[in-house]
């Protein structure tokens, strides 16, 4: 009887473990998942990196010494010191600000990723470091995510690089075994899925402790707090919602604890991402947090799978397809008598 239990459980922990190496090894995972990824996080550091242009020098540049002595600089050192510098002049700011943007545009493009995604994790980690005052949750995210992207191969789909990649003759400037690129790019997006997994939940066990939530009260607060509401109006209609406040604040707290568990089945993972992106919109809506809740709806796009962005690029190119032609504009009065008139006619 021990013996045979001892073989059960020997070969459940052998189907295990070539399950997970079957995993890991057999083929890339989440290809358009780290697509859509790549794009959303790049959209969201040109959104921020625009929408602050005209105060870049007082937020991260010269004129941000304003803030002294509350001012500290994240002291990251190597590579980090080597973009942006606390001496920096306006015109060289100014120059490696642009730098930074063209790199957000090659990152979302999806151009020399391999090298470009290194490039831009240093420079917008050299950036943030010099105003952490200036920074948000949503600029953490990126930064732990872009340190991620690294490793994985983010430009299989929607890329430039994709592109370049299906011409004849292509070669890799630097060729490695298959299986070593599958397993960095496999276990890239288990850390993608963990840090994930750790906000949610974090944020949600943390919401339980409180008694704003248990009783169903905790969309309300946040709703009421003028500095994050860009329409106030737009808040007083949601937050007066006794009913949606209430179902809102469970709904939030549940999905975020239970996460993990939401995603083991196919229908439960389709409503916790529905509630996970309807929760992020309403973030940027309502508290004025767009960059940030668009941060979170990228990381969050590795969890749809593949064959669904295949059923929705099928689905777009069919309604194009289905599309009538435009019909022909009718010809003028005039040409219609020249066209009568013509000999031979």
């Amino acid at each position: 009887m021990i013996g045979d239990a001892v073989r059960f459980v020997t070969g459940a922990v052998g189907r295990t473990v070539d399950a997970g190496e079957q995993w890991l090894f057999d083929r890339k995972k989440a290809t358009y998942g780290l697509a859509a990824m790549r794009i959303l996080i790049g959209v969201a550091i040109l959104g921020s990196l625009t929408v602050n242009f005209a105060a870049r020098h007082y937020v991260w540049g010269p004129g941000s010494r304003w803030l002294t002595p509350w001012l500290t600089v994240d002291e990251y050192g190597f590579p980090f010191t080597w973009v942006f510098a606390q001496d920096d002049g306006t015109t060289v700011f100014t120059l490696k600000y642009l730098l930074l943007a063209a790199l957000a545009v090659a990152f979302t493009l999806g151009w020399r990723t391999r090298v470009v995604t290194p490039l831009l994790t240093i420079a917008i980690a050299s950036l943030m470091r010099l105003n952490p005052l200036a920074d948000d949750a949503g600029d953490n995210i990126v930064r732990i995510m872009l340190l991620f992207l690294c490793f994985a191969d983010t430009s299989m789909r929607w890329s430039l690089d994709a592109r370049r990649r299906a011409r004849p003759g292509y070669r890799p400037l630097v060729p490695l075994p298959p299986w070593v690129g599958t397993l960095f790019h496999n276990v890239a997006l288990m850390a993608v899925a963990t840090q994930v997994f750790m906000i949610y939940m974090t944020s949600g066990l943390s919401k339980v402790q409180g008694s704003m939530w248990q009783e169903g009260v905790g969309l309300y607060y946040p709703l009421r707090i003028g500095q994050y509401a860009p329409w106030p109006g737009l808040n007083e209609l949601v937050y007066t919602n006794g009913v949606f406040v209430t179902i809102g604040s469970y709904v939030t707290v549940f999905v975020q604890v239970l996460f993990p568990l939401l995603l083991l089945r196919r229908g439960t993972r389709v409503l916790a991402l529905l509630a996970i992106f309807a929760m992020h919109v309403g973030i940027a809506v309502t508290m004025a947090l767009p960059w940030f809740s668009l941060a979170m709806i990228a990381a969050d796009m590795v969890f749809v799978r593949d064959d669904t962005y295949r059923a929705l690029a099928r689905w777009v190119r069919g309604s194009r397809r289905r599309r009538p032609p435009p019909e022909p504009e009718p010809e003028p009065a005039g040409q219609l008598d020249e066209a009568a008139n013509a000999p031979g006619t």
